[in-house]
Parts: structure tokens; C-alpha cells; sequence
């Protein structure tokens, strides 16, 4: 009997996969079920254990099946965060917390801003942009529903919505108003003066791109502005999803997102400076994460990257450590110390969590 020709097995391969995304589709639609009856019990949308267990049946079944464990892990978790993200999705719509709400995104027409109003669309609020790149008649829209909106989101630079507030003292819009800045220091005279004015003022800070889907692996801080019933409206907003809130003093802010922002953006930018004009032969598993993240991150707006940078009084601290760490590592190779050298890891471990 002959083998199979090379077509024949590339069509068989091709049903495989379509029964494959079959299945999958399958099982986003019990998932979906799933999360239906974890609402009606009021339970969390995660359970680890039951992911650990589904995890510990999937190296058992590749074992059993001849298949490397980490490939079965890898498809076992893209088809757990997409069940997550399915779950997440439908309560935040079961919530409508904004049915009958109307919600104004100033700035709304960036990408930060368009995920913003699919997110409170989601929840059953009216959404319009107001910013010079929506179209006309959603601009007149927002524009006439600012003073009297039930949620005012600024999705606009620190120093632009600084302005705003100043503006908006002597008739301050009635909703409760939420920036979602990356940067507070120009934002903290301007919060106390607007709450002065008698407006009710909330600020956030998702750590994530517009590009996510899943909540469950991002944070999102609340600041502390002195408003309670604003930051409880705003952390409402989540409170349905899996997302991991961090509460931070106002005050407190920017020194932390030195560190997590400020340090983190300098590495990668200056990863992708130090790299050659010409493409390498080769590839380490190292080096590809270093390129692909910094390759990301050097394609990201100059002016919001620059402004993270700029406008935080404590990057500078920042940026002085991370020169002085790559001239003690420069040094410890220059004077043939393997002792320093072992001596930075070490101090490296210390600082960094063990995967």
C-alpha cells in the first residue's frame, strides 16, 4: 500500500486543524456557560485550582499521548485566558453599572480612549469622544452632554488635562471626573483645586496598552484624590473583572512609576540604541526578548514616552541608577574581577523575583 502523497497529508492536516478551532470555539461556548453559573453563585471568575487541575490533565494526556508537556501547557493556558477574557467580558455586561449613564471621553479618539469607550459600552453606558480627531456630530454629542454626563473620563496628556481642570473650576462638569494620566505631578494642585470648586474628582492609571484583551494579568491603580464616593464609582468600573487593583496615595504615585515606567522604558530604549545597523546571523532566546520588547516599545508615541519621562520628578533618580548599574558591570569586566561580576548577580537575584 503507498503513503499518503504530500497534498493528502497537508489536507488531512488542514481537517485537524479546523476540528481543532472547532473544539476550541466548543469550549469558549461552555466557558461562557461556566461563567453564567459562577454569577448566579456569586463566585470568583478565576479559580486556580480548578486551572491547576485542567493544567496537571494536560501534561498527564501529552505524556500519555507522546506530545512535549510544554506545548500542551502553552494551549491548554491561551484556551484558559481566552475562557477568562470571555468570562470577564459578559460580567462586566451582566453588571451594567452604566445603563442609562452617559459617560464623556475627552481625548476619547486615541487608542487609550477608544478602548476605554468599548469598555464602558460594555457596561451599558452612552459613550461619545470629544477630541479634535472624532467625527463632528459625536463631538456636538459630548460636547452638549460634558456639564451634565454621569462620568467625564480625561484619556488626555497630564499638562493638557491639568489645563482642563483649571478651566472647568468655574463650572465644573456634574459627573464624577477620572483621568487616567501616567503621570500625577501635574495633576495634583489641579485635583485639590477642582474638588475645591465642588466637582467630584477620581484618577486611575490602567498599566496596560490598548491593545489588551485580558484584565486578569494587568494592574490598575486608584489614586487616592480625598474623594471617596469618586474612587469608589471609578474602582466599580472594574470591579467586575480580573483585573488586579492597586490603591496608591496621589502623592506617591510618580515616585513608584519611576521605577516601573521611567527605568523600564529608558532599558528597553537604550537596549535598542546599543544594537548594530546590521541584522545578526544569529539569535539568542535572550536577545529576542530584549528586541521584541524594545522593538514594541521604540514604535510607541515619542511625545507620551518622552512626557512619562519629562514630567516625573524622580526619573532622574532612575535613570542615574541604571547608568551606575551598566558602569559597575563595564567596570567589573574591565579590571577582570569575576568576583564583582558574581557579586552583581547576586545582588541582581535580590532584586528580581525567581521564575
Amino acid at each position: 500500500m503507498s503513503s499518503p502523497t504530500l497534498d493528502a497529508l497537508r489536507d488531512r492536516i488542514r481537517q485537524l486543524d479546523e476540528e481543532i478551532l472547532a473544539r476550541a470555539a466548543e469550549r469558549l461556548r461552555l466557558a461562557r456557560e461556566v461563567g453564567a453559573q459562577k454569577r448566579e453563585r456569586a463566585l470568583s471568575t478565576v479559580d486556580y485550582s480548578q486551572e491547576r487541575a485542567v493544567l496537571e490533565r494536560a501534561r498527564r494526556t501529552a505524556d500519555r499521548e507522546g506530545i512535549d508537556p510544554a506545548l500542551a501547557e502553552q494551549l491548554i493556558v491561551g484556551l484558559i485566558r481566552a475562557s477568562v477574557s470571555v468570562q470577564d467580558q459578559d460580567r462586566v455586561r451582566h453588571a451594567a453599572l452604566g445603563a442609562g449613564h452617559r459617560a464623556v471621553l475627552v481625548g476619547g479618539a486615541g487608542r487609550m480612549g477608544r478602548w476605554l469607550a468599548r469598555f464602558l459600552d460594555d457596561q451599558g453606558y452612552e459613550t461619545g469622544a470629544l477630541d479634535p480627531q472624532a467625527a463632528a456630530d459625536e463631538n456636538t454629542w459630548a460636547r452638549e452632554a460634558l456639564a451634565t454626563a454621569e462620568l467625564v473620563v480625561c484619556a488626555t496628556p497630564p499638562v493638557a488635562t491639568a489645563r482642563l481642570y483649571d478651566e472647568w473650576r468655574s463650572a465644573p462638569p456634574r459627573g464624577v471626573i477620572v483621568d487616567i494620566a501616567s503621570i500625577k505631578t501635574p495633576l495634583i494642585a489641579p485635583i485639590a483645586a477642582l474638588r475645591d470648586a465642588g466637582a467630584r474628582v477620581a484618577s486611575i492609571h490602567p498599566m496596560f496598552g490598548p491593545s489588551v484583551t485580558l484584565l486578569r494579568d494587568c494592574d490598575i491603580v486608584i489614586c487616592d484624590t480625598g474623594d471617596a464616593h469618586a474612587t469608589a464609582t471609578v474602582e466599580a468600573l472594574f470591579a467586575p473583572t480580573t483585573a488586579r487593583l492597586v490603591h496608591l496615595p496621589l502623592d506617591d504615585h510618580d515616585r513608584v512609576m519611576a521605577d516601573v515606567l521611567s527605568l523600564a522604558h529608558a532599558t528597553a530604549i537604550v537596549f535598542a540604541l546599543a544594537l548594530p545597523e546590521h541584522e545578526l546571523p544569529v539569535r539568542s532566546t535572550t536577545y529576542q526578548a530584549l528586541e521584541s520588547l524594545s522593538s514594541r516599545l521604540v514604535r510607541e508615541s515619542a511625545d507620551v514616552y518622552y512626557e512619562i519621562q519629562s514630567r516625573n520628578p524622580y526619573s532622574a533618580g532612575a535613570l542615574q541608577r541604571l547608568r551606575d548599574a551598566v558602569e559597575r558591570v563595564t567596570a567589573s569586566i574591565a579590571h577582570a574581577d569575576v568576583a564583582a561580576f558574581r557579586a552583581l548577580l547576586d545582588e541582581g537575584r535580590r532584586h528580581t523575583p525567581e521564575r
